[in-house]
């Protein structure tokens, strides 16, 4: 108790006390304005979610029917407010999985808002940054990869960073502090049409028409459609394409006046000498309309007179070279895969069941054959339970591999088949990215081809086995469930493949073969050259093949029990008759 204290005791809270200790009015105007995030997957303009997605240099992501009439109307970036033109857009690629969700088209991780996400200005390819910073920035591999575009460090732009959100604030926009016009058309269609001179549409019944179809009757003999038609037609989003398309023509028009200023200026050569590289600004305009419509109707030779599609038709033997040599190769897994077989076993709890349609059909009889209810009867495959061993001969030495025929059956049934019938035989590699893999096994070297043993793709795989380690042999497919014949060996753990390729192998000899493969230099498409020739597979041995000893087996056992059960038919047969050898001693 001090001396004064008496004085200081209040029997009533101020209004300091009240406002900072109590429960009273506080100034929200300090603590400032809540935070509003723009998820990824909207457009930084409309805050809708976008459809055709374009992006500018720093990472913000529009929509092009946004975008393109923003920039015109502006010339402004809708988020910092810096200059900004239509040759400043990228288009962008987002890859969707199949429940129409955004993701990485490598990783096939999905994206939210805690992915960091980044974008490759040459090709305009979304994906998630572990995937280019694994296969990309860790390797100097600066090749997209998808499009297998050459790209620079700066060319990674942005998209989404969870550790930095400051482009991402709502409330922080530059149109939307200054109030610009974010939706197309500012007043709206009808005020714009009527201000253009539009029709008058007072003798229509509004309510009958759509109003799609009011905006074509406003847009009637205006300037507008008139500009439309020498454009091309189409609707907004086409216009909106067409001019990202001719800014983009239109700058690189200007960059290579400026690199050749006497070409560009001299006013001597047709028009076509005068355009840059790659200008094809001349193929955005529609048709002429001096021509008629039939004039752009092509025909096939003869389609007037005589049948095209039959087999005495002008371009029926087309890819003839192609079936034959598809046909010849069928005809080699019959003999080498003689093991497959098809042999089957009837299964006794399935039916067809064609029976039933003669129930509900009208036109299928009961007492026809097509419908007995006959045993179904399946394919039998062979699992073994032993390894597979192969000798792969390549221009650049021998490789050893093991095959896990007890862990991936079919596969590598498929690929010991087509060793065999010599499928792989002067087959070149196409494909060899350093430090990451060595891809082959497609006669047609384009990265296309191939074919499976049973004639259509066939299914993965997918087991405990994982691509950790040097010379894991595993099978390249477009997708699931599209193997072939292609085959791909690492260079080192590629983890990011799990589960979407099938490891049936690894090499267990000739590692410095695949060293030496490894060094050879590439041309821009990854595809390995030595001394200007291609680096290829000579020819391939099968050592041991678990499918062929486990067919072998089943014959053995199925003619012994043929022999027995021969044996046994004549052991009764001499029972039934025990007098025989008396009458015939013979």
């Amino acid at each position: 108790m001090g001396k004064k204290s008496a004085s200081k005791d209040r029997n009533y809270v101020t209004a300091t006390e009240w406002k900072t200790e109590g429960g009273g009015f506080k100034d929200r105007a300090a603590e400032g304005i809540p935070f509003r995030r723009l998820p990824y997957y909207c457009c930084a303009i409309s805050f809708l979610p976008f459809d055709d997605p374009v992006m500018t240099d720093d990472g913000t992501v529009m929509d092009l029917m946004h975008a393109v009439p923003y920039v015109q109307k502006h010339h402004k970036h809708p988020v910092s407010g810096a200059p900004l033109e239509l040759k400043d857009l990228t288009k962008l690629h987002f890859a969707k999985n199949a429940d129409g969700e955004y993701e990485c088209p490598v990783l096939n991780k999905t994206f939210t808002d805690s992915t960091h996400i980044v974008a490759v200005r040459t090709s305009g390819n979304v994906y998630c940054f572990q995937a280019i910073d694994e296969l990309c920035v860790k390797p100097k591999s600066w090749r997209d990869l998808i499009t297998d575009e050459k790209f620079t460090r700066k060319d990674l732009i942005t998209i989404q960073d969870p550790m930095n959100l400051e482009g991402r604030v709502l409330d922080k926009f530059e149109h939307v502090k200054k109030g610009h016009d974010r939706l197309p058309g500012g007043r709206g269609d009808e005020a714009d049409a009527t201000a253009a001179g539009g029709a008058d549409l007072s003798s229509l019944n509004a309510r009958a028409i759509s109003a799609d179809i009011k905006r074509v009757l406003d847009k009637l003999g205006t300037d507008d459609a008139v500009a439309a038609l020498d454009r091309g037609g189409g609707g907004r989003k086409a216009q909106s394409e067409r001019e990202l398309a001719m800014a983009k023509q239109k700058a690189a028009a200007d960059a290579h006046d400026a690199a050749n200023p006497k070409k560009a200026g001299s006013g001597e050569g047709t028009k076509d000498q005068t355009r840059a590289p790659g200008d094809k600004s001349h193929l955005l305009k529609g048709p002429s309309p001096n021509l008629h419509p039939l004039d752009n109707v092509r025909f096939r030779p003869g389609s007037h007179t005589w049948n095209t599609d039959g087999t005495d038709a002008y371009d029926a033997r087309w890819g003839e070279d192609e079936r034959a040599a598809k046909e010849a190769m069928n005809e080699k897994f019959k003999i080498h895969g003689n093991h497959i077989s098809v042999k089957t076993k009837v299964n006794p709890m399935r039916t067809t069941g064609a029976g039933s349609t003669s129930f509900t059909s009208t036109v299928m009889s009961r007492n026809d054959n097509s419908t007995a209810n006959t045993r179904v009867e399946e394919v039998i495959f062979r699992n073994p339970k032993k390894k597979g061993y192969v000798r792969l001969a390549t221009t650049h030495g021998d490789i050893n591999i093991e095959l896990h025929c007890d862990v991936a059956p079919r596969t590598c049934e498929n690929f010991i088949t087509l060793c065999a019938a010599g499928y792989y035989d002067n087959v070149a590699f196409h494909r060899s990215i350093k430090n990451f893999m060595i891809q082959g096994g497609d006669p047609t070297g384009t990265g296309s081809g191939g074919q499976c043993i049973w004639g259509a793709k066939f299914k993965d795989e997918i087991t405990h086995l994982q691509h950790t380690g040097r010379g894991v042999l595993s099978m390249a497919n477009s997708g699931p469930g599209t193997n072939g014949s292609q085959f791909f060996i690492l260079y080192k753990s590629a983890r990011h493949l799990d589960g979407k390729h099938t490891v049936f192998g690894n090499v267990v000899g000739g590692m410095d073969t695949l060293a030496k493969l490894e060094r050879v230099p590439t041309d821009k498409n990854d595809k390995p050259l030595a001394g200007g020739e291609a680096v290829a597979i000579l020819g391939a041995t099968v050592f041991t093949n678990p499918y062929k000893e486990m067919a072998e087996e089943e014959d053995r056992l199925e003619q012994e029990a043929a022999a027995k059960e021969q044996t046994d038919a004549q052991a009764r047969t001499d029972a039934m008759n025990p007098g025989r050898w008396w009458s015939n001693p013979a």
